[in-house]
């Protein structure tokens, strides 16, 4: 029986992953931070580029029908409303580069989509709310202090969801 394969964009680290790892799925970390390449090790992938340079590997692992979930960290510190005095540094250097990171939350969602996938997108408060609209969810990590000592600490955090992802709040 062929596994099921998790997608993360933009989890250079694999934390994100690594309970879907431990889970038994095979899980893909498409990063630019990685290695060049498509490097495999057990049950993770590390592909060294961003996803618009590895579209026919993963429209293969698309096409497989294995996909489950995928899941996009794009990168805060450009869009996040706590970051804007730097905003215009940043555009001087690069005028697109809340452009690259909004293409982030886009590839997320439509790997989802052509996927069948469940699919999220997670950013503080950001600019996102005016790209793709209101956020499904929002939470502090804070809130989870019981599951990572690391994250208690108060910073409001949004994800944008489809493909019939739910939350389930601790009640």
């Amino acid at each position: 029986m062929e596994r099921k394969i998790a997608i993360f964009l933009c989890d250079y680290t694999g934390k994100a992953a690594q309970p879907w790892v431990d889970a038994g799925y095979e899980v893909i970390l498409v990063d630019p931070q990685h290695p060049a390449g498509i490097h495999t090790d057990g049950l993770v992938t590390r592909i060294g580029c961003i996803i618009s340079d590895c579209l026919a590997y993963v429209g293969a692992v698309i096409r497989s029908g294995r996909v489950v979930f995928v899941m996009g960290f794009p990168p805060c510190t450009d869009v996040a409303v706590s970051g804007s005095r730097w905003f215009e540094a940043k555009r001087k250097a690069d005028p697109h580069f809340q452009a690259k990171a909004a293409l982030v939350a886009e590839q997320c969602r439509m790997v989802g989509a052509l996927s069948g996938a469940a699919w999220a997108f997670e950013n503080p408060v950001s600019v996102f709310s005016s790209i793709f609209g209101k956020p499904c969810y929002t939470f502090s990590p804070d809130d989870f202090t019981g599951h990572c000592a690391a994250d208690n600490y108060t910073k409001k955090t949004c994800l944008w969801t489809g493909g019939g992802l739910r939350y389930a709040s601790a009640v």
